[in-house]
């Protein structure tokens, strides 16, 4: 997700909180960060390529029989009362139904994974901000896509801080050892033009 320039809310101005958060209309693309609620840009047609990419190989591998739950864009997730997210894609293994009770958004348990599609605004929040927050939660896996790069890291959750377990590139095919059998040739998700 891309973020709007001058995102650094204080706490001591602190306002919103994770009910305000999940109060908004499902129009209303904002994050709560710190306690505001800071406004996401309009994803651009190759960041939604690349989520609907991830989200059809990631369903195609459940599907095959090893279970689990896939969603895209849109589904938040609590941090603390005063901050939520909505990552790009998230992934839960057969058995983690944190969120089937859950439908305005997670506010216990943790996704297995998540994916963040990185921008040019909002790279520092993906790999900083966001990265500390999914550690916080005990998510396993955090994938970042960099669409300008054409790169993937996965980084793997170690004791209490991530991991660089795989980076790629280009057309490399994503293998990651977490998911047996799955198989990512990243030029499927670069998009048809790219691909080319």
């Amino acid at each position: 997700m891309s973020y709007s320039s001058g995102m650094t809310p204080s706490a001591a101005n602190a306002r919103y909180t994770w009910d305000d958060f999940i109060a908004l209309d499902d129009e209303d693309r904002r994050e709560l960060i710190d306690g505001e609620l800071v406004e996401i840009e309009v994803p651009t047609f190759v960041h939604e390529e690349i989520v609907a990419g991830l989200v059809y190989f990631l369903r195609a591998w459940v599907e095959v029989g090893h279970g689990g739950r896939v969603v895209g864009s849109g589904y938040k997730v609590r941090v603390s009362d005063r901050r939520g997210v909505m990552p790009d894609v998230q992934f839960y293994r057969a058995g983690n139904d944190a969120p089937v009770a859950q439908q305005q958004g997670l506010v216990s348990g943790r996704a297995d994974l998540v994916v963040e599609i990185i921008s040019p605004s909002s790279g520092r929040y993906d790999r900083v901000k966001k990265l500390r927050w999914y550690a916080q939660l005990g998510v396993p896996e955090y994938w970042l896509v960099d669409p300008v790069a054409r790169t993937l890291e996965r980084l793997v959750l170690r004791g209490e801080t991530y991991e660089i377990a795989t980076s790629l590139e280009d057309a490399d095919t994503f293998r990651p050892e977490s998911f047996d059998g799955l198989e990512i040739p990243l030029v499927k998700i670069w998009g048809e033009a790219e691909a080319t």
